[in-house]
């Protein structure tokens, strides 16, 4: 099985926060294996954290993520008045086209496009589209292998509290055989929510750092925000970085202090006061 959240709000999805379904819409356009689950049973609800999930918006919805759905798990379902919440941990997107080609395979009815609820499907989501996922972070990495001892710290440090961080380390086997240029386009201008440059002078120098480091300022240049995140191992001018450009210096800074600092512009933590 697998669940097929539908919403004609356009920011409903765009949240690490709760989420909210109609309970009313709960089960529509459902195949059998759903049939004991209920919404008002706590420990069926608690079996959807344990099958995938595609959070999507209706047909003709209008924002910046209406072409996006998103792949990953249900965490803390549990009904509230009439009201099912739920948080969810995103794993990786698809472009809409993508599960316009597999619609029929996901047993998505063209009558589904249009209406806002929650479907439980049967079967599972196919390999072919989920070969295709476009994997997302909270965070990815852009520094030159000299630094490499630091920035590892910083990345278990981040990875023992939740967050998910793209580290080549972490993705030895992802990467193996791949086109990493075209992979990197995806990794550094598509999939995080932030792209941190560790710079240094041997930052400057690097051919894989200036690839990634453009392909992170088509992405910044593209939305006008702080995408890109400057940390300084020293005062090396790097093309494309303003030197007007906040930065956080990393000298006489622990990467579990640095860490610290991530998660504060995740909202994962609170400054402290």
């Amino acid at each position: 099985m697998f669940s097929l959240l539908i919403s004609g709000s356009a920011t409903a999805w765009e949240t690490d926060q709760l989420m909210r379904m109609d309970a009313g819409r709960f089960k529509e356009y459902s195949g059998s294996e759903s049939e004991p689950i209920a919404a008002e049973t706590p420990a069926s609800l608690k079996g959807l954290e344990e099958i995938p999930s595609l959070l999507m918006y209706e047909r003709g919805t209008e924002g910046p993520a209406a072409d996006t759905v998103r792949y990953g798990f249900l965490r803390d379902v549990r009904l509230v008045k009439r009201e099912l919440q739920f948080r969810f941990s995103e794993e990786g997107v698809f472009p809409r086209a993508v599960i316009n080609e597999f619609a029929e395979r996901l047993g998505l009815s063209q009558w589904e496009w249009g209406r806002t609820h929650w479907a439980i499907k049967d079967g599972g989501i196919p390999t072919a589209l989920l070969e295709r996922l476009q994997p997302t972070y909270d965070v990815v990495f852009s520094f030159a292998g000299e630094e490499r001892t630091y920035v590892e710290q910083v990345a278990a440090c981040l990875r023992s509290h939740g967050v998910k961080v793209f580290y080549d380390f972490y993705e030895e086997a992802t990467l193996w055989g791949k086109d990493l240029v075209e992979h990197f386009d995806m990794v550094y201008r598509k999939s995080g929510r932030y792209c941190v440059i560790f710079i240094s002078e041997h930052y400057l120098r690097k051919v894989w750092t200036k690839q990634e480091r453009r392909f992170a300022l088509a992405r910044a240049l593209q939305e006008r925000r702080e995408y890109v995140l400057p940390a300084r191992f020293d005062s090396t001018e790097i093309p494309g970085i303003a030197p007007t450009t906040a930065y956080i210096s990393l000298a006489g800074r622990t990467p579990e202090e640095f860490a610290n600092f991530i998660q504060q512009k995740l909202g994962k933590v609170s400054p402290p006061i």
